[in-house]
């Protein structure tokens, strides 16, 4: 198809464009549910997250990106990241000091540990929850990398807050993307939450070929083995199909996000305190 030189924007239940990056992608269902992209490592998922965050910021969403890799600041879009340390955790409050700007965001946590990472991931959703909530806004998309880090175990204590937005966050506009290497460390909870599922070539190791094997069938499990680089399995439904995704190149890349500074008032001079006496 023949595009324009100006960016395009439209929203369809099969092909969706944005900034000439043309993806099957069902922005609909989006609200309505969560997106899952799985596949081994250098399969092109990350830019595929990256391509869908671009197109719905194009349509006015909010992205939040937990990003544990540090790799987002290269190949996305969204407009402002923030490096989280371990300093900005506040052990004896045990609470995390973090900007949470209006627009969207990059959380680059890459100088963390991974327990440190679901915290913070745990924290930063409990306060998103809470704020839209209180203040409903614009649609607001999470992006999960690496998230077997906090989708293996959907029951557990630091994962509460994403089993709450995966489940109820349609009825405040808050939606997940998850990204992950491992199909068989993503807990199946998460997994029948998502309408939308993104198939890369496949982990080999025996626990995902007999996930993706029960889930899809032994057809599927073989075309998921063989996958080029840029092409992935898109289930929509309860349908299946190839598809090539282009490789995403954003227009601009992320600036880093700087906490404003307070002004503190200015101490009142002598003639001014004499002033108020008269």
């Amino acid at each position: 198809m023949n595009m324009d030189s100006n960016d395009i924007k439209r929203t369809s239940i099969k092909t969706c464009y944005a900034s000439k990056f043309s993806i099957d992608f069902d922005i609909p269902e989006q609200q309505k549910s969560n997106t899952l992209i799985v596949g081994t490592n250098s399969t092109g998922k990350s830019r595929l997250a990256c391509g869908i965050a671009s197109i719905l910021q194009n349509l006015d969403w909010r992205i939040i990106v937990f990003d544990n890799v540090g790799n987002y600041q290269k190949i996305s879009d969204v407009p402002f990241y923030y490096t989280l340390k371990a300093n900005d955790h506040d052990d004896g409050k045990e609470e995390w000091y973090i900007p949470f700007p209006s627009e969207s965001m990059i959380y680059d946590m890459s100088l963390l540990v991974p327990d440190m990472q679901r915290n913070s991931v745990n924290f930063c959703l409990e306060q998103i929850w809470n704020k839209q909530v209180l203040n409903p806004s614009k649609w607001t998309l999470i992006i999960l990398e690496e998230a077997q880090l906090y989708l293996e175990n959907l029951r557990g204590k630091e994962s509460q807050n994403i089993m709450r937005i995966a489940s109820a966050g349609r009825n405040h506009r808050i939606r997940v993307l998850a990204v992950s290497s491992d199909l068989a460390l993503i807990d199946s909870s998460f997994i029948r939450l998502c309408s939308q599922l993104y198939y890369g070539r496949i982990n080999p190791e025996e626990n995902v070929k007999r996930k993706m094997r029960n889930y899809h069938g032994l057809d599927w499990l073989r075309i998921a083995q063989e996958l080029d680089l840029g092409y992935f399995i898109y289930m929509l439904g309860e349908k299946l199909k190839i598809i090539n995704v282009p490789l995403f190149e954003p227009k601009r890349t992320p600036q880093p996000y700087h906490v404003p500074i307070p002004i503190l008032p200015q101490p009142k001079s002598l003639w001014q305190r004499l002033k108020e006496l008269f």
